[in-house]
């Protein structure tokens, strides 16, 4: 009996050592497809956070607009190469089209889309709070494609001062979700560089390089933006329960709540989870642009029974209280007669851009915008909620550092 199970053993064995052999290399095949393509999802899941493309996602608009522009410069010059009048005129027509023309500056908005990626996302399966920044980043670059394009063209930059964050309710991981963004208010002011004050002081070193004697131009520009979701259509009290802001404690602050009631949606079934309030300013390598000029030149105007200090458009003759508003079709006078110009003209602009502005005694720009009107006192209203949002954490700056034990 031993015998026979030893040489039955003996018979069986090579067979089970090619068997075990056998399945333990395809264990090991496996795991490596198995290793190989979780890598592949964990590096796809992570795509957005590699390098480069937070930049390509910022400048992917700018890039965008300049080559659509090549695009239609390149053939239009061969097409018209024994015809400059009409390369001009195409060119202006052109330049009519892409810009903003007599677009409201409060009733502008642009609308970011996107997805809550994974690498966008905390361990709670939210995106995550450090993520906000990021996107707003993209949408301010995006809103100013569309609203300031000429300023782009001529070598404009967007820095970022601060920005303010109120966070209704959380967005989850792999949602889409809106980003709705537009103009809040804008801040022009002079300050005295001869001051004695500290503040003043601070500035004049900063702005030392700067063109002006005793004052330099100070501008603020306020980006409102709203990040969204939409919901699927339910019953008519599951709309009403969802899609309801939750009610502000007595410890948060009232602009917040006006905030809230500034940026109510009209459409249905869409949720508010996130309020965000960028400080701004334009600036042409180290000057600093005006919000009215940045906006005037590029076909911005307020409705014509606001705009102030010039005249209209001699051609307009419909009666200014039922006229909505502006369009490329019937422009304002603003554009016609001053911003156009600018426009077609790269060099001129980039000098009106630097300070040539200050020379033209008939500020069309401040008509444009409706300066000393009825549009002012909205404008005074909004900058004051904006202003107040952003004082606290300016007085924050003021506290000293604590002392080392």
């Amino acid at each position: 009996m031993k015998v026979d199970l030893k040489q039955r053993w003996s018979s069986l064995s090579p067979a089970l050592l090619y068997s075990v052999s056998s399945t333990s290399a395809r264990g090991q095949l496996l795991v490596k497809i198995i290793f190989k393509y979780l890598l592949y999802a964990i590096v796809l899941a992570n795509l957005r956070g590699a390098p480069v493309v937070w930049h390509w996602r910022v400048f992917w608009p700018i890039i965008k607009y300049n080559l659509q522009f090549l695009a239609f410069r390149v053939p239009n010059a061969c097409a018209t190469l024994l015809n400059r009048g009409e390369r001009a005129r195409r060119i202006a027509g052109y330049i009519d089209k892409t810009s903003p023309v007599g677009v409201h500056p409060f009733d502008f908005e642009v609308i970011y889309r996107s997805r809550v990626s994974v690498d966008e996302s905390d361990f709670n399966m939210h995106m995550s709070n450090s993520s906000y920044p990021k996107i707003l980043d993209f949408t301010r670059t995006k809103m100013a494609t569309h609203l300031f394009p000429h300023f782009l063209r001529a070598g404009g930059v967007v820095p970022i001062a601060s920005t303010h964050f109120h966070f209704v309710r959380e967005i989850p991981m792999l949602a889409k979700y809106e980003v709705r963004a537009g103009i809040g208010a804008w801040d022009e002011k002079w300050v005295s560089l001869f001051s004695t004050s500290s503040h003043s002081t601070h500035i004049y070193h900063y702005f030392r390089f700067y063109p002006g004697i005793g004052s330099h131009f100070c501008s603020k520009f306020y980006v409102v933006g709203r990040f969204v979701t939409k919901q699927k259509p339910k019953s008519h009290n599951a709309q009403q329960s969802s899609s309801q802001v939750p009610p502000l404690t007595k410890s948060e602050s009232d602009l917040v709540a006006k905030l809230f009631d500034s940026s109510s949606e009209d459409e249905k079934d869409i949720i508010l989870h996130t309020v965000a309030v960028a400080r701004c300013c334009y600036k042409l390598g180290r000057i600093t642009v005006p919000p009215s000029v940045l906006m005037a030149t590029n076909g911005v105007c307020v409705y014509p029974h606001e705009v102030t200090m010039t005249e209209l458009d001699p051609t307009f003759s419909g009666p200014l209280d039922k006229y909505s508003g502006f369009s490329v079709e019937s422009p304002p006078h603003t554009w016609t007669h001053h911003a156009r110009n600018l426009a077609l003209n790269p060099r001129k602009l980039r000098e009106f851009y630097k300070g040539a502005w200050r020379q033209d005694p008939t500020r069309w720009w401040d008509s444009a915008m409706g300066a000393g009107g009825p549009v002012e006192k909205k404008l005074k209203e909004r900058l004051g909620i904006c202003k107040q949002l952003f004082e606290g954490m300016d007085g924050v700056r003021q506290f000293g550092e604590p002392a080392i034990v």
